[in-house]
C-alpha cells in the first residue's frame, strides 16, 4: 500500500498566511476615516445639545429662586432696587448669588437674606481657565458665589422692580417690546453674544 502524500505544487510548502495585505490595510484606514467623520459631529451635535439642556435647566431654577425670594421677602434680591431693562441686565454673579445662596455678607441684620434662607443650590462649577467656571456653582468663603453657564458666562438676568409685570424685552427680542412676567434669565450661549438669538437660551 502506498502512504506517500502528493502535494498539489510539488516542492511548494502552503503557510497561514499572517497580517494583512497593504490594500487590506488600506481599506480598514479608510473604513475608520468614513466612521469618525460620521461619529464626531454626531459627538459634537450631542454635546451642543446636552450644553443647552444644562443651561436651560440653570437658568429655570435661577428664575425659580428668585421668585422663591420674592415670596419670602415681597422684594427683588437687589441691592440697588430701579427699573431694569434688557439692555442692562444684571448677572448671576457675587452680587445677586450671594443674596440667593445665603452667603454671610447677606445674613445679618442689614442684609438682604438675614433670614439665611438658601434659595438656590445647584451643582459645582467646574474650572474653566483664566480664572471662569462652568456648569454650576463657584462657592467662596463666606457661602456666596457665581452661577456660571455650560460656556464659561454669566447668566442674564432682569427682574420687574416697578412691579408691573412688563420687563422691556433684550435687543434679540424681535416680535414684542415687552415680556410680561416677573423675572427673566437667559444665557448667550456658545458664542457669548447676546444679539445672536440663534444660540441663546432662554426662560419665556
Amino acid at each position: 500500500m502506498n502512504t506517500h502524500l502528493s502535494l498539489p505544487f510539488p516542492g511548494r510548502v502552503h503557510r497561514k498566511r499572517e497580517g494583512f495585505t497593504l490594500i487590506e490595510l488600506l481599506i480598514v484606514i479608510v473604513i475608520i476615516s468614513i466612521l469618525a467623520g460620521i461619529t464626531i459631529p454626531a459627538s459634537k451635535g450631542i454635546l451642543k445639545k446636552a450644553n443647552e439642556m444644562a443651561a436651560k435647566n440653570d437658568a429655570l431654577q435661577l428664575k425659580s429662586a428668585i421668585a422663591s425670594y420674592f415670596t419670602e421677602y415681597r422684594k427683588y434680591p437687589k441691592e440697588n432696587p430701579g427699573a431694569d431693562d434688557g439692555a442692562n441686565p444684571d448677572k448671576s454673579d457675587n452680587e445677586l448669588m450671594d443674596i440667593l445662596l445665603a452667603a454671610d455678607t447677606e445674613t445679618g441684620s442689614d442684609g438682604m437674606n438675614p433670614r439665611q434662607i438658601p434659595f438656590y443650590t445647584g451643582s459645582r462649577a467646574k474650572p474653566a481657565g483664566q480664572g471662569k467656571y462652568r456648569k454650576g456653582v463657584q462657592t467662596n468663603a463666606n457661602g456666596g458665589g457665581e452661577l456660571w453657564d455650560p460656556w464659561a458666562e454669566h447668566y442674564r438676568v432682569v427682574m420687574d422692580t416697578d412691579y408691573n409685570n412688563r420687563i422691556p424685552a433684550p435687543s434679540f427680542v424681535k416680535d414684542t417690546s415687552f415680556i410680561p412676567q416677573g423675572v427673566i434669565v437667559w444665557s448667550a450661549g456658545e458664542d457669548n453674544d447676546d444679539d445672536e438669538e440663534k444660540d441663546n437660551v432662554i426662560t419665556w
